[in-house]
């Protein structure tokens, strides 16, 4: 060995050859001058197995690829920050044949007046595994989100949309690739526009990962044609990989709220009816709990207090001579089990107002649920006013 090949070789062995990561030195025709311990573990050889050949013993050219090894060492070298691995998996072939994909990282150096490459080499198949995993794991995800029923819209850090799936599409009217890049603003009236990244910053500030942004106030949408529409929508932020997410589950409640106020007007329909009928009527459990009760049939007891809850028998009726005895009630109580039982009951009751006797026919009526059984009794009390 001359002498520039001894100071080449202590150099090699005194700087690389304890470094763990794995360095492999080639001459500019690609032939290998030295790899340290790492490499040589890393690829299962022994470094004089691989000493004096060619770089494509350890990467070989691929019959799919017309890529020129030595032409990258070079081109690598030229550009010291170059990240290859973004643009090509290099494949190595390890001594047992086992092929791993590899990061490497080349630089230009001079030892003794001889140019050499220095290659950092880093099995990345592992890592290499696990981002195919998690780029099938998005895809599929994506698919899914794709595929919703809800509306899912995603903005990324600057409030701009991001993902916008099939059901978004067919609730606002535009398609996907007229409002990514867009605001995420532009979902909604003009009116609310100007407030809205302000809520959603505070939102990125809070400790919550999630909100039901209509819990606080009603949220409405825009579509493309204009129409406005009351919107449930709730919001999820995650940072990953120091990027920051929002993503939105949208649903029309249009009908919803159409269905809402209808049952609402209904019941004030209903209610209007039974709190201004002539007879006093009052709804009751099973066992005789008062459930709702009329303005005609709470003017025939002598309390202003509420009577709901309690057992009919106990409301304080005017004159009292319902329930003037332990025994008082027991008709009354013998008809409302009658009716629990399913079947129709009646009985005549008489009160006193004014200091006159007050006669009152009393009807029980009894109402089965879905299941059949007795839900209710409808309770009818009719008297002469």
């Amino acid at each position: 060995m001359t002498e520039p090949d001894e100071v080449v070789e202590g150099f090699h062995r005194a700087v690389l050859g304890g470094l763990p990561e794995a360095v492999i030195v080639a001459a500019p025709d690609g032939v290998i001058t030295f790899v340290n311990a790492a490499a040589a573990a890393l690829f299962g050889y022994a470094p004089d197995e691989v000493v004096g050949q060619p770089i494509t013993m350890l990467v070989p050219v691929r019959p799919e690829r017309r890529a020129d090894p030595v032409k990258w060492l070079a081109r690598w070298a030229a550009e010291p920050d170059f990240e290859p691995s973004r643009f090509l998996d290099l494949i190595a072939r390890r001594r047992d044949g086992a092929e791993m994909t590899v990061e490497v990282r080349v630089r230009e150096g001079l030892v003794a007046d001889r140019k050499r490459y220095f290659i950092t080499v880093r099995d990345k198949t592992l890592l290499r595994r696990e981002q195919i995993a998690m780029k099938d794991a998005n895809l599929r995800a994506a698919r899914i989100m794709m595929v919703a029923e809800d509306a899912i819209v995603s903005a990324d850090a600057e409030q701009k949309i991001i993902f916008f799936n099939l059901a978004a599409e067919a609730m606002f009217g535009y398609r996907a690739e007229e409002v990514l890049g867009q605001p995420l603003s532009v979902l909604l009236p003009p009116d609310a526009r100007a407030g809205h990244p302000a809520h959603v910053e505070a939102f990125r500030r809070s400790k919550q990962a999630s909100r039901m942004m209509s819990q606080r106030a009603e949220v409405r949408g825009v579509r493309r044609s204009g129409e406005r529409f009351p919107l449930e929508v709730t919001i999820t932020k995650v940072l990953s990989a120091g990027a920051l997410t929002y993503t939105a589950h949208l649903r029309d409640v249009t009908e919803r709220n159409r269905a809402r106020d209808a049952l609402a007007e209904r019941e004030r329909r209903i209610r209007a009816v039974f709190d201004n009928a002539g007879e006093a009527i009052a709804l009751l459990t099973p066992d005789g709990a008062v459930l709702e009760i009329n303005r005609a049939a709470a003017a025939l007891t002598a309390t202003d207090r509420p009577l709901t809850g309690a057992p009919i028998w106990d409301a304080p009726w005017l004159g009292g001579d319902l329930m003037a005895s332990p025994t008082a009630a027991e008709p009354l109580k013998a008809a409302i089990a009658k009716a629990a039982s399913g079947h129709p009951a009646r009985l005549a009751a008489e009160l006193t107002r004014d200091g006159r006797p007050l006669p009152i026919d009393v009807r029980l009526t009894p109402i089965r649920g879905e299941d059949g059984a007795v839900a209710y009794i409808l309770a009818e009390g009719r008297y002469e006013a």
